[in-house]
């Protein structure tokens, strides 16, 4: 009998792992409702054309076999511009294109961490971390985001948790899945605090260009006043709405104090030998055309986002946040039942087929009654959701038999 490996068993990813309850009811018939996942593209949006055409032609007229480990050059010098832009001096050499920021923060996590050390990260947030974390062995502690405070990290709280085992802070601002913004004095504080205890910031940053506020600035841009060393992770996945593409990045700010970080990511990224060349022809004029198509998007998210949080609001026994960025909203159910927050929302595709991913998928505690819901959707689709969530939770099933009623 051939045994998969203790590795797989730590690999949990709960964003995906609970589609498999959804398809199950497809099956009998079904209707659902998917808001676990941010893709735009499912929700009806599309790149920008001068995207796709500039890519069309390059993959017409231009090299498209296998690049350099690190990525096209015209690609990283349009990142390093970009982040130059920024506030972020940065050089070409200092960027690697990644299959997304996924295969970005495998690298990175995977070049830092032995077996038995530790990572910071933030509860809630992006399960790939502690995922990529597990597999390579390590241990994960989580700081937690208050919603009391906003979704807000304490420094405190962080500084508490760091041990002579520890590697790595992970940032996430904005917040996937709180859709939270850290202001920019927490955040130099956390870069200050990295910088005295030799540590390592790991900055994503995918959703600092869809907010509905004022954007945070950088950590690279910050890291000047400490010189903490900063990996920042980037991509077009959902500002440009191209997210099958996978095409991401990192970069690095001071890497002069990361003691030959730097080429351990190269090296691990030789073993894929490059990410996609096509799609890489994208960066320069994604990142230095017009930014129109942003502003529309933001403007299209932002209405489905009040929707969603007044049609929580009206819900007995929800409640939420309201998001400042991303398209992402954490709710608080105040009855479980006695449930976790993962069978709460499996009783609750069942009883709505409307699919949300539980808290505890993030890091949250399963007691605390979280669970993430996406509210790209368009309007029509968003009410029916909330509809089939309110009937399920007091009502009785719809008439279009969407679901049963779920007991709170």
């Amino acid at each position: 009998m051939i045994q998969p490996s203790d590795r797989a068993a730590n690999f949990v990813y709960a964003i995906r792992n609970v589609v498999r309850a959804a398809e199950a009811l497809e099956r009998q018939g079904r209707r659902v409702i998917y808001l676990n996942i941010g893709d735009p593209q499912s929700f009806g949006f599309h790149p920008p054309d001068f995207v796709i055409e500039a890519v069309n032609r390059a993959v017409r007229d231009k090299f498209s076999g296998y690049s350099h480990s690190s990525g096209l050059l015209e690609a990283r010098e349009s990142i390093a511009r970009y982040a130059t832009a920024l506030g972020s001096p940065t050089q070409t050499k200092d960027v690697i294109v990644t299959s997304g920021a996924s295969e970005a923060a495998d690298l990175t996590l995977t070049a830092l961490v032995n077996p038995g050390d530790e990572v910071l990260l933030p509860a809630p947030g992006y399960p790939i971390y502690p995922a990529i974390v597990g597999k390579l062995g390590a241990q994960v502690r989580y700081y937690h985001l208050q919603p009391q405070e906003g979704w807000r990290p304490s420094v405190d709280e962080v500084r508490s948790l760091i041990t002579p085992k520890t590697r790595a802070i992970v940032l996430i601002n904005p917040s996937n899945p709180a859709g939270s913004i850290t202001p920019d004095n927490i955040t130099r504080e956390l870069l200050a605090l990295a910088a005295e205890r030799e540590l390592l910031i790991i900055s994503d940053e995918v959703y600092r260009e869809l907010c509905f506020t004022t954007p945070p600035t950088a950590a690279s841009v910050l890291a000047k006043e400490s010189g903490a060393a900063v990996v920042t992770l980037e991509s077009l996945s959902k500002t440009h709405m191209l997210s099958g593409w996978r095409i991401g990045w990192l970069r690095f700010t001071h890497p002069e104090r990361m003691n030959g970080l730097a080429d351990s990511v190269v090296k691990l990224a030789g073993g894929r030998l490059c990410s996609p060349t096509p799609a890489q022809y994208a960066v320069a004029p994604a990142l230095e055309g017009s930014k129109e198509y942003i502003a529309n998007f933001i403007r299209e998210i932002r209405r489905r986002r009040d929707l969603a949080t007044a049609r929580v609001a009206a819900i007995d026994g929800l409640s939420c946040v309201v998001p400042e960025a991303a398209f992402y909203l954490m709710v608080k159910t105040e009855n479980l039942a006695g449930r976790t927050d993962e069978q709460f929302a499996l009783d609750l595709l069942e009883a709505s087929g409307v699919l949300v991913v539980h808290g505890s998928g993030f890091g949250c505690d399963p007691k605390d009654g979280y669970f993430r819901l996406v509210y790209l959707a368009g309007e029509q689709t968003l009410d029916a959701a909330f509809d089939g969530i309110e009937q399920a939770m007091h009502g009785k099933p719809a008439e279009s038999g969407i679901g049963a009623v779920l007991h709170v």
